[in-house]
């Protein structure tokens, strides 16, 4: 129920402006909030998770009311833009885990295909959620389970800080 006009703004505002602001703000967050890419990831995963599960909530009747689509336009964005500030630091942990320089090709190509395999496999996966379920039931789902890949980032990222901790224990009892 989108104007199209509204549909190619919100497009390029996704694809092209929030790639162009979230990386510069991710590293700025990483470097001088968080003081750590792992933890702003972690807190990236947190903010999303929050973000969407609060999304799910508002009634989509709210949404395409009277122009509201802009409401959903705005949540959708924001929890874009979260996500590219994660993006923009998604290797930097390989230095605070101390990954040996010899292996560090091998250690982002590994990083690569377990970051980017979802992409081979999401929007097929999405597309039959909203097939199986039209509307906002498959909507729903959608969002759920990308939630659900959210939690999972939190866990993943907050193991690779306790042991980023770990090591840097071991490495001051070792001088």
């Amino acid at each position: 129920m989108l104007p199209a006009t509204a549909v190619g703004m919100y497009g390029i505002i996704n694809q092209y402006g929030l790639k162009m602001i979230g990386g510069p703000i991710g590293g700025f967050m990483s470097d001088k909030v968080h003081k750590s890419a792992a933890k702003h990831i972690r807190v990236g995963f947190l903010v999303c998770a929050v973000a969407m599960a609060a999304f799910l909530m508002v009634p989509h009747e709210m949404l395409g009311q009277n122009g509201n689509w802009i409401l959903g336009a705005v949540c959708t964005l924001g929890f874009g833009s979260i996500v590219f500030t994660m993006r923009a630091v998604f290797f930097a942990p390989m230095d605070e885990v101390k990954v040996p320089a010899e292996i560090t090709g091998a250690a982002m190509s590994l990083a690569s295909l377990v970051i980017y395999l979802p992409n081979t496999f999401a929007y097929v996966m999405y597309g039959s959620f909203l097939d199986r379920s039209p509307g906002m039931t498959g909507f729903r789902i959608v969002f759920s389970v990308i939630i659900g890949w959210a939690v999972i980032g939190l866990f993943v990222s907050t193991f690779l800080i306790h042991r980023i901790k770990k090591h840097q224990i071991s490495s001051t009892d070792n001088s």
